[in-house]
C-alpha cells in the first residue's frame, strides 16, 4: 500500500473515532439534559440519577424530579414529601422504597415542603379510582399527623382508611377493626377482624372474634363460633411459632388453648341445660311489626319498622336491658333480621346469657 494511501486510511479512522466518541459523548449529554423529556420521563430519569455514585448526576436527578413535581406528576409529589418530611408515620407504606433510600439522605428535614407537596398529590388524586390501596391508607395518616390540610382529620381520615379497607388494604382492615371494637361497634369491628384473622398474620384478631362470641358482644352469643375463632387464633399462633424452641412454642399457645377450654366448658354447659320455650306474636302490618311475647302482658317488648330511610328495630323503653346490650336501636337489611335481635337481646335480659331458649311464634 503507497503512503498516500495509508495517510487517507489514517485519516478516516481518526474521522470515525472521532464521530464516534462525540456521538456517545452527545447521546449521554443529550440523556443527562432530557430534551425533549415528557413529565414521565423527567421523574423515571429523577429517580434513577438520585441513586447514582456521582454527585452531579444526584444533583441532576433530584432537579428532574422538582421539574416533575411543578408539572403536576403526583408519583413525584409523593416522592419528594415522603423525603422532606423524612420520619414517614407508623404504617405508611412507601412506593418507591429504593429511591427513597437514596434520596432520603440528599434532602434537608422540611415539613413545610413536605406538606406542599403532599397536599398536591392530594389535590390531584383524591378524586379518581386509587390504582394502589396502600395510597388512601398513606394520605389517611398524613391527614391524621397534619401533613394534608383538612376541616374534620378525623372523618377524612376514617374515609380514607376505609377506602384503602374496602380495597383489600390489611393494615387499614385491621385498623378499622381495632377502632369498631374499642368503640363497641361490634358487628363492624367483625367485619373486618374476620378479614384479617384469616390472612393468619396474627393472633389477635381471631381472638377478639372469639371474645366478641363467646361474650355475645354485638347481639350474637354463640359458644362454638367462639371456639371456632380461638382455634384459628391457635392454628395461626402454631404457624408463626414453627421455627421456635418447644417451650416457647407451648407458652404462645397458652392463651388461644385457654380460651378453646373456657368456651368448650359453656357449650357443655348450655348443651346440659333443659330448652325454654319463649312464645311471641307479631302485630301491626308488613312494614311495622310490633312484637309482644306471653311472658310480658303489659306491653310489645319493641317495634321493627320500615322507613324509606330503612329498617331499624327498637326495644321499648320500659324493658331492662341487660349492660351487655349496648343500644336499644338498631338497623338492619331485613325485618326478621331486626326481629330476631330483639327477640335475643330480651331473652337476655330477661332470662340471662347463658340460657338456651327457644322462640316459637304463636297466632
Amino acid at each position: 500500500m503507497s503512503l498516500r494511501k495509508k495517510i487517507v486510511l489514517y485519516v478516516l479512522l481518526f474521522v470515525g473515532c472521532v464521530a464516534l466518541v462525540g456521538t456517545v459523548a452527545l447521546y449521554n449529554y443529550r440523556y443527562k439534559l432530557c430534551w425533549q423529556c415528557s413529565t414521565q420521563d423527567y421523574y423515571e430519569r429523577g429517580k434513577e440519577f438520585v441513586c447514582s455514585d456521582k454527585e452531579e448526576l444526584r444533583q441532576t436527578g433530584l432537579d428532574f424530579l422538582l421539574l416533575a413535581a411543578d408539572r403536576q406528576q403526583s408519583a413525584a409529589q409523593i416522592l419528594l414529601g415522603e423525603c422532606y418530611m423524612g420520619d414517614l408515620p407508623e404504617g405508611y407504606s412507601s412506593f418507591d422504597a429504593t429511591t427513597f433510600g437514596c434520596l432520603n439522605g440528599q434532602l434537608p428535614r422540611d415539613p413545610t415542603a413536605a406538606a406542599r407537596f403532599f397536599n398536591q398529590a392530594y389535590a390531584t388524586l383524591r378524586q379518581q379510582e386509587p390504582a394502589d390501596n396502600r395510597l388512601p391508607l398513606n394520605f389517611g395518616l398524613l391527614v391524621e399527623k397534619g401533613m394534608i390540610a383538612s376541616d374534620n382529620p378525623q372523618q377524612d381520615a376514617h374515609t380514607l382508611y376505609l377506602q384503602a379497607a374496602e380495597q383489600g388494604n390489611y393494615t387499614a382492615m385491621r385498623s378499622l377493626g381495632l377502632e369498631y371494637y374499642k368503640k363497641s361497634d361490634y358487628v363492624a369491628a367483625k367485619k373486618w377482624l374476620s378479614l384479617v384473622a384469616e390472612t393468619g398474620k396474627e393472633t389477635e384478631p381471631a381472638l377478639l372474634l372469639g371474645d366478641c362470641f363467646y361474650y355475645g358482644k354485638g347481639g350474637v352469643l354463640s359458644y362454638d363460633k367462639a371456639i371456632h375463632w380461638y382455634r384459628v387464633a391457635l392454628k395461626t399462633q402454631r404457624i408463626l411459632w414453627a421455627s421456635a424452641g418447644e417451650d416457647e412454642r407451648l407458652a404462645a399457645e397458652d392463651v388461644p388453648m385457654a380460651r378453646i377450654d373456657m368456651a368448650m366448658r359453656q357449650l357443655q354447659k348450655n348443651c346440659m341445660r333443659v330448652p325454654m320455650t319463649l312464645h311471641y306474636r307479631i302485630s301491626g302490618n308488613a312494614t311495622r311489626y310490633i312484637v309482644h311475647t306471653e311472658d310480658r302482658p303489659e306491653g310489645p317488648i319493641g317495634v321493627v319498622e320500615k322507613t324509606d330511610e330503612g329498617i331499624t328495630a327498637r326495644i321499648n323503653n320500659k324493658v331492662t336491658l341487660a349492660r351487655s346490650i349496648p343500644t336499644r336501636s338498631k338497623s338492619f337489611q331485613s325485618m326478621n333480621d331486626g326481629m330476631e335481635w330483639m327477640l335475643d337481646a330480651y331473652a337476655r335480659s330477661r332470662f340471662g346469657r347463658s340460657a338456651k331458649l327457644n322462640f316459637i311464634l304463636k297466632h
